[in-house]
């Protein structure tokens, strides 16, 4: 059945009770358009966000709480059952303890954000990140994407799923922008995309803009390919009480890297060094985006426990072109 098939059926089954998802799904060989719409908050500036922070601190508190209930035994994983906002399907949702938050209490929180995965591998993160993409950026088999990333499995799977899908990562091995290794991997740098102009209709940035010391170049480039009305979907650490982004290093004159905090790396798939961050992000990353020429740039908060997207706070970065 072809994507715009399944696009009308979802739109007419959406007439029927929502339990009708309960009994019946659409047929594809994995990935499903969302049973649902997404859960998504967003606000457009910090200003918008303070009028609203008494609202949302209590749905969060609430939320956390619930969240905290289920997460109470360290020594085994947190599972239940739910129904992926991405595939569809029935499931149990899991969560390990590998990364987690020590509380004031001396008690631990499970990292939901990261850890908590569907049976399809895929992470509560880059699952809102999917689900917001079929749900609001209209993501379907004719979209030209671009994932600054390549060897993930959220990559393999947009890859098996949309035939017009380019990934790459910023090699170190002496591949020229723009080409591709041995092992098949593209290289790119987000400060200077190899990419023509207006050449995508979505393109997402996951977990990568923390570590661009010139990360407004690279906001500037992604508006540059995307096509009039395009979407940029993206995701990294964020501050939702800082107005302003925290810088944590940041490169000097003579182009060493200057540490302001102590370092932090995060995961990088294709060292076990790890990856320096520059960058926690505050509010003003939205006057960023639209200084780069984005019509729009949002940010928002997705949450639902029965599709696995736990985490209170979780945020999502929207913006068009």
């Amino acid at each position: 059945m072809s994507r715009a098939n399944l696009r009308w059926r979802f739109k007419q089954l959406l007439r029927k009770p929502y339990h009708f998802w309960k009994v019946r799904t659409l047929t594809s060989p994995s990935l499903h358009y969302p049973p649902a719409a997404l859960d998504f908050t967003e606000f457009d500036t910090w200003e918008a966000f303070q009028k609203s922070q008494a609202d949302l601190a209590r749905s969060f508190q609430e939320r956390t709480a619930l969240e905290d209930a289920m997460a109470t035994d360290t020594s085994k994983p947190v599972e239940y059952a739910g129904q992926c906002g991405v595939c569809c399907r029935d499931t149990t949702f899991h969560c390990d303890w590998s990364i987690s938050y020590d509380l004031p209490d001396g008690g631990k929180r499970p990292v939901w954000r990261e850890r908590l995965v569907c049976d399809c591998g895929i992470s509560n993160r880059l699952r809102g990140s999917l689900h917001f993409m079929l749900d609001r950026c209209g993501l379907n088999a004719d979209s030209s994407v671009y994932l600054t990333e390549q060897t993930t499995p959220f990559f393999n799977l947009l890859k098996s799923e949309f035939e017009s899908v380019v990934g790459s990562e910023y090699l170190a091995d002496g591949t020229k922008p723009g080409q591709t290794n041995a092992n098949g991997l593209r290289h790119e740098d987000i400060t200077a995309l190899t990419f023509e102009d207006d050449q995508f209709d979505i393109l997402g940035c996951f977990e990568v803009l923390e570590h661009v010391p010139d990360y407004k170049a690279a906001l500037a480039e992604m508006f540059r390919v995307l096509k009039p009305g395009g979407h940029l979907v993206a995701t990294f650490p964020f501050r939702l009480d800082l107005e302003d982004t925290l810088m944590r290093a940041r490169i000097d004159e003579q182009g060493e890297i200057e540490h302001i905090l102590e370092p932090e790396y995060h995961g990088d798939p294709l060292s076990d060094q790890g990856v320096l961050c520059f960058y926690h992000f505050g509010w003003d990353i939205l006057d960023a985006l639209r200084s780069a020429g984005f019509s729009k740039a949002t940010c928002g908060f997705f949450w639902s426990k029965d599709m696995g997207y736990l985490g209170a706070g979780s945020s999502l970065f929207h913006a068009v072109k």
